[in-house]
């Protein structure tokens, strides 16, 4: 799966289980996801179980508390770096 492919899936999630509006022009994969209140911190928790089972990978904590899992970007270079 591509980086495109995982950000395009995370966006997905995103979109779905947090009520983000097709309508929100702030919201895009370069968003700051915690920032700009897009995923709290219960949804950090509901994000990683997601990529967990859809990627098979699990976020280490460097990556956690990185810049890069700030944004669905980012997100999505981390993972296709840990399942290369």
């Amino acid at each position: 799966m591509s980086s495109i492919d995982v950000e395009g899936a995370i966006e997905e999630f995103v979109r779905r289980e947090f009520a983000v509006s097709p309508t929100d022009e702030g919201f895009g994969r370069h968003a700051h996801l915690f920032d700009e209140g897009y995923v709290d911190s219960v949804g950090v928790i509901e994000l990683l179980e997601f990529i967990k089972h859809e990627f098979g990978v699990e976020i280490p904590d460097e990556d956690l508390f990185s810049p890069d899992f700030s944004t669905v970007a980012g997100i999505g270079a981390i993972i296709a770096r840990l399942t290369a």
